[in-house]
């Protein structure tokens, strides 16, 4: 059986009526505590969902020029490649004369960067809830709660081990149903917990509880989410592989890849060669 806390007292009857109350459910759902908890609370004001997404960049080289190069740039490309080659065969002391050239003619090999998508962030939660009991037994569970998530924030021993602590579902509702117009929480930990005893006026009750505590709370999902995991599968997207063609530009690039490293490889040796000539030369020169 799940032991319910509510905040305030008036919210547990408001909380279960089908008429609709809004507010926000906190419940363990792995590796809870000995007993099953669910926690109810009034929805903060100004509550802010962070999602982002981060780029990087990648060039994409020859590979992403889209434009014809034209019959008198061909050398010129030549050229600067094989200064690179020369440079990926470690023969760096000639790459210059290649480099010299290229910044005489005033040119340079586009690098065609390209904006690469990495991954989402994680996203992080905050709720405050300021909490002023108006009765002993609202201040009873405002301590009960307030001790709730401290416990639920901190890991357990298990002899030279440490148990991970429980994690939470976070649900916003109307009455006893979801509310479909505040966002979606997947899975978190509880990652951050600020209390604030009497932050207004340093008064306590005659058992000796404060009179106000604020809570400020930080949850973190358990993982990175995807578009299907927030709004479900698309139409349409059974086999968006085939669809769009996923694996002809997959079996593309690997194309394109072996045939740049094939082409590397061939310059490098290239440039081995002219070295090697030039060494000998060099040295039969001096024998004469």
């Amino acid at each position: 059986m799940t032991k319910l806390y509510v905040f305030p007292e008036a919210l547990r009857e408001k909380a279960d009526s089908f008429k609709g109350f809004p507010h926000v459910s906190f419940e363990m759902v792995q590796r809870a505590m000995p007993e099953a908890v669910k926690i109810h609370l009034y929805v903060p004001q100004g509550f802010s969902v962070p999602d982002a997404a981060s780029y990087g960049s990648i060039d994409l080289g020859l590979m992403g020029n889209n434009t014809e190069v034209k019959d008198d740039q061909i050398k010129d490309v030549s050229n600067l490649k094989a200064g690179a080659a020369l440079d990926a065969a470690g023969l760096g002391a000639l790459t210059p004369a290649a480099q010299k050239q290229a910044i005489n003619k005033g040119i340079a090999l586009n690098p065609n960067t390209a904006v690469q998508f990495d991954t989402v962030s994680l996203r992080t939660f905050e709720f405050s809830f300021k909490m002023v009991a108006e009765s002993a037994a609202e201040a009873h569970q405002i301590f009960l709660i307030e001790n709730l998530f401290r416990k639920a924030l901190y890991p357990t021993r298990q002899g030279a081990l440490l148990k991970y602590p429980p994690t939470f579902q976070i649900q916003f509702l109307h009455g006893d149903q979801i509310n479909s117009y505040m966002p979606r929480i997947m899975e978190s930990y509880l990652v951050g917990f600020n209390t604030v005893y009497n932050a207004s006026s340093n008064m306590y009750h005659a058992d000796g509880s404060p009179s106000e505590v604020d809570i400020t709370l930080s949850f973190q999902e358990t993982e990175l989410i995807t578009r299907e995991k927030l709004y479900g599968p698309e139409p349409g997207l059974a086999n968006a592989g085939s669809e769009f063609g996923l694996d002809s530009i997959e079996n593309e690039i690997k194309n394109r890849v072996n045939s740049l490293e094939g082409e590397i490889r061939s310059r490098v040796n290239e440039a081995k060669s002219g070295f090697n000539s030039a060494i000998n030369n060099i040295a039969s020169r001096f024998k004469l």
